[in-house]
C-alpha cells in the first residue's frame, strides 16, 4: 500500500551542495512552506533552498491539502481571548490565504478547487455560539443541518503545485543544515552566506534558539483513503478533538481521525478504520499514513523574527493546518523582507505573549520524562516511548519520531540514535 495519495506525482531530484554559496535569501526546508517562500521571494531576489533529505519527503507529502479558513480553533475562543480584532484579523489571514492560492491557479495546473467547508457539532448551543461569532465578524457563515458552512475555500494537490515553483529557484537536496551564525548557514563541509534566512523545517531545529522547546508541542494525525463516488467536492471537521474529518479527492474520500500528542499512542488507527468497516463495508483502503505537525500554545503560527537575530526568520506552528499556515507564512516574510506594510506582522510574531496554563503543561511534560530511566532522544534528552502499532520511538517532550532503527522520520532532532544502547 502507498503512503500516499499524492504519489502519483514523481518531483524533480537535486545535488546536494558540494561548494560554498553566497545568495540574497536562504530558506531552508523543502516543504510546501519553504517552496511558497522561495518562489515568492524569487520575484525580486537570489533564493537558494536547501533540504535535509527530499522536497516534500516529510509533513507535506502525507498532508489533506485542505485550505480554509474553518478550522480547530473557535473563533468565539479568540474572540474572548484576544478580542474581536484579532479574531476578525486571523480570519481574514485565512481567507487571504486561499486567494493566494487561487491566483497561482490561475497560471498552474494542480487540481485547485473552490469547496465549501463544514464544521460539525454535537451541541446545538455551541454551533450557534460559534456561528454568532463569526457573522459578527462580518463573514457570511451559514448553517447546513448540525453544521456551520463557509463557501468558497479550497483544497489541492500540494505536490502537483511544488513541481510547478521548483524552477524558480536553485535547489540543494540532502543538505543538512547544522548551525547559523551571522547570516551564515553551515553544514558540515560548506557554508552558504545569505542577507536574508528562512528556518522553515516544521520543528526549528535551533535546540533552544526562540524558547520553540516551550512553545510548541506536535500532533500526529491518522488517514485513510477510500475509492468513493462524490456528489460534491468539500470538506470537513468535527468541533471536538476526537471526532473524524473529511475531504475528496476526485473519485477518493480521505478521512482522518485521532489526532493526538506524540508519546502517548491512543486509538491510533482503530477507530478510523472501524468507521470504514461499519459506513463503508464495501470500500477498500487504498492509502493509509499518520502525519504530524507542530502545535503553538495558543493556536496561531509563529511567524516572524526567530530569535534576536536581525535577518534570521522563522514559520513553524501551523497547527495541522500546514496549508493554509505555509501561505499565510509565505506572503508574510516576503512582505516583512521587502518592507512593505502588513497587517499580520504583530498577530503572528514568535514572541508575542503566550497563554500560562499551556505553557506550564509543557514544562511539566519535559521535567517528567527528563527523569525517566528509558531511551533517550537526541534533540534534549526527554524519554522515548515505542509505539508498537507503528513501530517507531516517539518524544513526548517535543515531537521527534524515529524508525525502529533510530533514524530520523520527524525533527527538532538533528542526530539518530542507536536503538541498542
Amino acid at each position: 500500500m502507498k503512503d500516499s495519495v499524492w504519489q502519483d506525482v514523481q518531483l524533480k531530484t537535486y545535488p546536494a551542495l558540494t561548494e560554498n554559496k553566497e545568495t540574497d535569501v536562504l530558506v531552508i526546508g523543502g516543504g510546501i512552506c519553504g517552496i511558497l517562500c522561495a518562489y515568492y521571494l524569487s520575484f525580486h531576489h537570489k533564493v537558494i533552498l536547501v533540504e535535509a533529505d527530499r522536497i516534500a519527503g516529510k509533513r507535506t507529502g502525507k498532508t489533506t491539502a485542505v485550505i480554509t479558513a474553518l478550522q480547530d480553533i473557535f473563533y468565539k475562543d479568540i474572540a474572548k481571548s484576544k478580542g474581536k480584532y484579532v479574531a476578525s484579523a486571523y480570519l481574514q489571514a485565512n481567507l487571504d490565504a486561499i486567494e493566494s492560492y487561487g491566483k497561482l491557479a490561475e497560471e498552474f495546473d494542480f487540481d485547485f478547487v473552490r469547496v465549501s467547508s463544514y464544521k460539525y457539532f454535537s451541541e446545538e448551543e455551541k454551533l450557534n455560539e460559534e456561528l454568532n461569532c463569526i457573522q459578527t465578524l462580518g463573514y457570511p457563515a451559514t448553517r447546513v443541518k448540525n453544521a456551520i458552512a463557509f463557501s468558497n475555500q479550497a483544497q489541492m494537490h500540494p505536490l502537483k503545485l511544488i513541481a510547478h515553483l521548483l524552477d524558480s529557484f536553485e535547489i540543494y537536496e540532502n543538505t543538512k543544515i547544522t548551525a547559523i551564525q551571522n547570516q551564515t548557514a553551515y553544514t558540515s563541509q560548506y557554508a552558504i552566506k545569505a542577507k536574508y534566512i528562512i528556518v522553515a523545517t516544521g520543528y526549528p531545529f535551533l535546540k533552544l534558539k526562540g524558547m520553540f522547546p516551550l512553545k510548541l508541542t506536535q500532533k500526529k494525525s491518522y488517514v485513510a483513503v477510500i475509492s468513493h463516488s462524490n456528489e460534491q467536492e468539500y470538506n470537513a471537521i468535527g468541533s471536538h478533538p476526537g471526532d473524524l474529518y473529511f475531504r475528496t479527492y476526485k473519485d477518493t474520500m480521505l478521512i482522518g481521525a485521532n489526532d493526538q500528542a506524540t508519546g502517548k499512542p491512543k486509538k491510533n488507527y482503530v477507530n478510523l478504520i472501524e468507521y470504514i468497516e461499519k459506513k463503508y463495508p464495501n470500500h477498500s483502503i487504498l492509502y493509509q499514513w499518520v502525519n504530524q505537525d507542530c502545535v503553538s500554545l495558543d493556536g496561531f503560527p509563529y511567524i516572524g523574527h526567530y530569535g534576536t537575530a536581525r535577518n534570521l526568520y522563522v514559520a513553524t506552528g501551523f497547527n495541522l493546518w500546514g496549508m493554509t499556515g505555509s501561505m499565510i507564512a509565505a506572503k508574510l516574510l516576503t512582505d516583512i523582507i521587502e518592507n512593505r506594510k502588513t497587517s499580520y506582522k504583530a498577530l503572528f510574531q514568535p514572541k508575542r505573549f503566550m497563554p500560562l496554563l499551556p505553557l506550564c503543561k509543557n514544562i511539566s511534560t519535559v521535567l517528567c520524562n527528563f527523569f525517566k530511566i528509558k531511551k533517550r532522544c537526541s534533540h534534549l534528552g526527554c524519554a522515548l516511548y515505542y509505539n508498537k502499532e507503528e513501530g517507531v520511538y516517539e518524544c513526548p517532550c517535543h515531537g521527534t519520531k524515529y524508525s525502529s532503527k533510530g533514524e530520523i522520520i520527524f525533527n527538532p532532532a538533528q542526530k539518530n540514535i542507536d536503538i541498542k544502547k
